[in-house]
């Protein structure tokens, strides 16, 4: 194999290998109920591929439980991501955030 194929096909092997390699981390967000009767926790509507993308789900999860369970909502930057609160009617509190993948418990 001349060097020049050679060359090619490490170039290309390196290529594929990345493009194939599982991204560092996908994000997603999670409600759960910290005060008041319980509920199972509540998963957001996707995978993200970072923080500041998953911060539009943050928003849109508290907004959801907000109008859903009749109360009222708001998220703030803590600590480099996106948090949540929403206080029911009901007198459930939520905490809206956002986790990594790696971050998630295994089942």
């Amino acid at each position: 194999m001349s060097s020049e194929l050679a060359e090619l096909a490490d170039l290309l092997e390196a290529n594929l290998t990345s493009a194939l390699a599982p991204a560092p981390d996908a994000y997603v967000v999670v409600a759960e109920v910290i005060h008041g009767p319980h509920l199972a926790p509540r998963l957001g509507g996707g995978l993200y591929c970072s923080a500041e993308c998953a911060e539009h789900g943050v928003r849109e999860l508290v907004s959801e439980l907000a109008r859903e369970e009749g109360g009222s909502g708001f998220s703030l930057p803590h600590e480099g991501r996106m948090i949540g609160c929403v206080v029911t009617r009901g007198g459930r509190m939520w905490s809206v955030q956002i986790l990594a993948r790696s971050e998630l418990p295994t089942v």
